[in-house]
């Protein structure tokens, strides 16, 4: 053999062994978490995990204490993923810790200890925008507080409350009224007939949690000026004493767009005002735009 047949032979086996190598690292290769998060809310509570490829997890509930255990495939524990630990709240009302740990190879264990029992839900986000591949766990609590009463009770507790002040203000004065012109106790007011003398304005701002929305030239980011916008048209709403304003959020979390809609029609709203902030590249640009649906006539 020649010598330029063996520097042939010996490059054809050099390029074997790398494509080799290449294919081994392919196939050995895990998904790469890029970010954590949990974002905790009255309603519940969300834990995600970003990564670079898709992930596949398998969960079951455990009892004594309750907690769920979510098992992901193709992980390998890194110090990224271990971040989550320290991602919980204390004031989360579903989440008491989580636990993680290398449960068998290329199966990353997280265990989530609770405060109560919880619905989980799973499910994966294919990557939109500035995020990649998502594992999204969401935990509902087995039983909700209904809303319509609890708007009432919210009522009912802000009446007293003013009721109380104005007492305090006048002092002896409406003592003494009270007692020269003494009048029958009301009848008990049910829920229902409370409901039906208020015009109820369901308050939607949009985005939050992970996902903020539009972000201005400053870093500013839509999910935080439209709740402040909500919160004080919460408030001015509620001045009104024929009108009380619900929110689908009244802090910075994430709620699909299903469960805004149902939200507004467990209180039974009269009006659904959804609130967003747009972005725009001309920093001039000033004003809102409304848009009105109207399931019988033109929208526009």
């Amino acid at each position: 053999m020649t010598s330029s047949g063996i520097t042939r032979r010996v490059a054809l086996q050099s390029m074997g062994t790398l494509a080799l190598a290449l294919s081994v690292h392919t196939l050995t290769r895990g998904a790469e978490i890029v970010a954590v998060r949990v974002w905790p809310a009255a309603d519940y509570s969300r834990v995600t995990l970003e990564s670079d490829m898709a992930l596949s997890a398998q969960h079951f509930m455990a009892d004594n204490p309750p907690r769920l255990v979510v098992d992901v495939d193709g992980l390998e524990l890194t110090s990224a993923l271990r971040e989550v630990v320290g991602k919980v709240r204390a004031d989360d009302p579903f989440i008491a810790g989580i636990r993680v740990g290398q449960f068998q190879p290329r199966v990353v264990r997280l265990v989530v200890d609770l405060k109560q029992a919880v619905a989980p839900q799973l499910f994966a986000i294919n990557p939109v925008a500035a995020y990649r591949h998502r594992l999204v766990f969401d935990l509902y609590p087995l039983t909700t507080q209904d809303p319509l009463l609890a708007l009432v009770q919210e009522k009912t507790q802000a009446d007293k409350q003013a009721a109380h002040t104005v007492q305090d203000a006048l002092g002896e004065f409406i003592g003494q009224a009270d007692k020269a012109h003494k009048a029958p106790a009301p009848a008990a007011v049910k829920p229902s007939e409370v409901m039906d003398s208020l015009i109820v304005v369901a308050l939607d701002p949009g985005h939050g949690g992970e996902d903020p929305g539009a972000t201005g030239p400053s870093g500013l980011r839509e999910k935080d000026v439209v709740l402040s916008i909500a919160l004080q048209l919460r408030d001015r709403l509620n001045e009104q004493p024929t009108m009380r304003a619900f929110l689908t959020r009244d802090r910075d979390f994430f709620v699909p767009l299903h469960e805004r809609v149902r939200k507004a029609r467990q209180v039974q709203a009269d009006l659904f005002v959804s609130i967003h902030a747009d972005a725009f590249f001309k920093p001039h640009a000033k004003g809102a735009s409304v848009f009105a649906l109207s399931q019988g006539a033109a929208s526009s």
